[in-house]
């Protein structure tokens, strides 16, 4: 009987134990956030360490708080001291941009059709350990060393409009085609394995392969042929590989294991293929969360403890990030680590079905199913809306059907693997059917929501808010008194902060494109140009009622939704080439526009008659420039000097409009497309009111333009290259680049990065 209650409370204190060990790891992240979005050196963080590490060993009473203090620290000090671990190599590139070399690589994946994940061995006779990626050949053998001569290039991302920076250091395409280096391959056994498992069930499914390697080995061909599909019906979870799928997948395997060996050697023997099937989906952070939680449950059973999930969850977060804190940074994680703290912390307490009858059991079970399909979907909703501009509540009825279906498909993919009877392949393609229709019918419904991204403090304010409903819920109401207070102040102060944007000017990296906006001190806001059409040549006119997706649709929108920009007091065109308005229409849907500046000979054009038929210019002032005016912005000003009454030329580009703008420290003078006839003309006509600090240069830095005689009278400090690297038309042009350099003009250019200035 003694013994009984020292193991009951035993069990009671490692229950409750949870939450010590989940306060830490809490503060372990936030010290994550400090590290990365902070700008204080590596070494900053070490004293504070060791200050209250000798605190805590010393200090019994505050022990606790110095504890945690070391966590916070650790925190900033472990991703701090990843970000400074730059190789020579990326420094060099950096500055470089771009080197030809011979290289010597192993092929480690394959990314896409012609794309490949490489590690390099070696540039140009040193060293390396660096993880780009390879374009442009066709077949390579995984595992296999290369040498090629080839461009290697920097990958920049970009500090704006990037929500999340890639992994690759670099890219490289090879100049002559890539020679096998016999004798130097170190095999990777997991990337064959995969590519045999790959080639397994392409041979066996043909066409319905695709689904099955997306269950399996995390392949991503079907989530992107279905994307749309899959994100409007809420069930985009179910194919690709998760923690969902590592449950999932763990039953069948470990059901499957017990019949042949006992518990805990069974148990063991399943710890091992978790692992090896974390490995071969490329150590994805939900996979890995979910190996974790699994071990961590096993590990504590075989140590007769009872198994705390918030414990198991708050430790594999502290392992993930311990090893990779960049990863805390990644969607990945942040979606799978939310959905199971959904689960646990936020879950009411479901009903047993225990001792009912088989219509009660199923009633029970059908109802608890339904709650949890609604906490995930509105869960989850601030960091969809954040990321995606999506949330979907079509996922209720969605995972109704589309779990057990899955289910049914995964068990029947790993006999497939084993055994490739016909049997089981004509399931497997009748269920995949049966899924297809599913996911048609569930996308078609009406509840979800598209294209309404949201600002980071709305989506922290929304996920406060759901805090506090899910604590109600869950009937903790002396958590509620304790928590309401400070989770309802912090919501309604980042509901409340203002959304006003002053002095800021935004020039975009929209590849060879030009996209510019401005907010003067008054928050007047006026944009120059909108980017390009992807896929078209940026000299030519477009056809708007057959137009392709814009970059504008792509890629700015969204961030002009997180900013809360929901209308825009000025936009002027330069000229209407499908590179600087090609996003207008997307712009005009997306955003109310208050005022258009367009050159008075391109309202006559039938370019320009076909495209106002599809722009949405409600309440919206058209404005014909026909020559030189002012504009005030705020206590700036935007001078228009070109195109003028008196200007003879009717090509479209040197008719571009160029305008200035003043603040009281700087000039910026914006350019479009002009070339040497319209810049001479400027230029004599004048030259005093083209003086500016920031120049943006002129037809991106084309041969014709950019004349010596304009560069002298513009006298700019700093010259702005709108363009893409390695682009079509081998922009900027040397001749136009020695004319920059031989007046010691500081050079910019957008495929770096979205310039930021402030203004004031």
């Amino acid at each position: 009987m003694e013994n009984i209650e020292k193991e009951q409370s035993s069990a009671i204190v490692f229950r409750y134990s949870s939450t010590p060990l989940i306060l830490p790891v809490l503060i372990w992240t936030l010290g994550l956030i400090l590290g990365r979005y902070s700008a204080l050196p590596v070494l900053f963080w070490l004293p504070g360490i060791i200050l209250f590490f000798i605190l805590a060993i010393f200090v019994k009473k505050q022990r606790n708080l110095f504890i945690l203090i070391i966590f916070l620290l650790f925190g900033a000090y472990r991703i701090s001291l990843q970000d400074v671990q730059t190789s020579p190599l990326k420094q060099s590139l950096r500055e470089q941009g771009k080197s030809r070399q011979e290289l010597i690589y192993e092929v480690e994946s394959k990314l896409g059709e012609k794309s490949y994940q490489v590690r390099l061995i070696e540039i140009g006779g040193l060293k390396s350990n660096e993880q780009v990626i390879l374009f442009g050949i066709d077949e390579l053998e995984i595992g296999e060393v290369y040498g090629s001569l080839s461009d290697i290039e920097y990958i920049y991302s970009d500090p704006i409009l990037d929500v999340y920076p890639t992994r690759f250091m670099g890219s490289i395409r090879a100049i002559l085609p890539p020679q096998k280096l016999e004798g130097k391959a170190k095999r990777r056994t997991l990337e064959s394995l995969r590519l045999k498992l790959a080639s397994r069930l392409d041979d066996a499914l043909e066409n319905y392969a695709p689904l099955a390697k997306a269950l399996l080995i995390g392949d991503g061909s079907f989530k992107k042929e279905h994307r749309q599909r899959l994100s409007r019906a809420g069930i985009t979870h179910l194919v690709v590989v998760s923690g969902l799928h590592v449950l999932m997948l763990g039953m069948i395997v470990l059901m499957l294991i017990r019949l042949f060996f006992p518990r805990k050697l069974a148990e063991l023997l399943f710890m091992i293929f978790l692992l090896g099937f974390a490995a071969i989906n490329n150590w994805a952070s939900p996979i890995v969360r979910a190996m974790l939680m699994i071990d961590l449950t096993i590990l504590s059973r075989w140590l007769s403890r009872k198994p705390s999930s918030k414990q198991t969850l708050a430790l594999a977060l502290f392992i993930i990030t311990l090893f990779s804190p960049e990863q805390f940074f990644s969607l990945g994680l942040q979606m799978s680590f939310l959905c199971v703290a959904i689960i646990v912390f936020a879950l009411p307490q479901l009903r047993s079905g225990a001792g009912k009858s088989w219509l009660k059991r199923t009633l029970i079970w059908l109802a608890n199913y339904l709650l949890l399909t609604v906490y995930m979907g509105i869960g989850l909703a601030p960091l969809t809306l954040y990321h995606f501009g999506t949330a979907s509540l079509n996922s209720l009825l969605g995972n109704l059907l589309g779990i057990p279906l899955v289910y049914l498909l995964l068990s029947l993919s790993l006999l497939i693997l084993v055994f490739p009877a016909q049997a089981f392949v004509l399931s497997f393609k009748f269920i995949c059917d049966l899924w297809q229709s599913w996911l048609n019918i569930c996308s078609d419904l009406p509840f979800h929501i598209e294209g309404n991204w949201i600002s980071l403090p709305t989506a922290l304010a929304l996920a406060c808010t759901l805090a506090l409903l899910f604590i109600a819920f869950r009937g903790r109401f002396r958590l509620l008194l304790k928590a309401g207070i400070p989770l309802g102040t912090l919501a309604l102060i980042l509901f409340l902060i203002p959304t006003t944007h002053k002095n800021e000017l935004y020039i975009f990296n929209a590849g060879v494109a030009d996209c510019s906006l401005i907010f003067a001190d008054d928050g007047t806001s006026l944009m120059i140009d909108t980017g390009e059409i992807l896929g078209s040549r940026a000299e030519q006119s477009f056809d708007p009622l057959h137009q392709r997706e814009s970059w504008m649709g792509r890629n700015l929108l969204s961030w002009l939704k997180r900013k809360k920009i929901k209308s825009l007091d000025h936009v002027v065109i330069t000229h209407l080439h499908s590179d600087h308005a090609g996003g207008l229409k997307d712009l005009s849907h997306a955003v109310r526009i208050k005022n258009l500046y367009l050159d008075e000979y391109l309202l006559d054009r039938d370019e320009w008659r076909e495209l106002e038929k599809t722009l949405r210019l409600k309440n919206c002032n058209l404005h014909a420039v026909r020559d030189t005016f002012s504009l005030a912005l705020g206590s700036n000003k935007v001078k228009f000097l070109h195109p003028t009454a008196a200007y003879p030329e009717i090509s479209e580009n040197n008719r571009s409009i160029v305008c200035r703008y003043d603040t009281k420290m700087q000039s910026f003078l914006f350019t479009g497309d002009i070339e040497r006839p319209a810049e001479i003309w400027l230029a004599n006509h004048y030259s005093d009111e083209l003086k500016s600090e920031v120049l943006k240069v002129p037809h991106h830095g084309s041969r014709g333009s950019s004349s010596m005689e304009f560069l002298s009278a513009v006298q700019a400090q700093e010259a702005i290259f709108s363009t893409r690297r390695n682009n079509l038309y081998g922009f900027p042009h040397p001749e136009a680049l020695i004319r920059y350099r031989d007046l010691d003009i500081q050079e910019k250019y957008t495929y770096e990065g979205t310039l930021r200035y402030k203004t004031k």
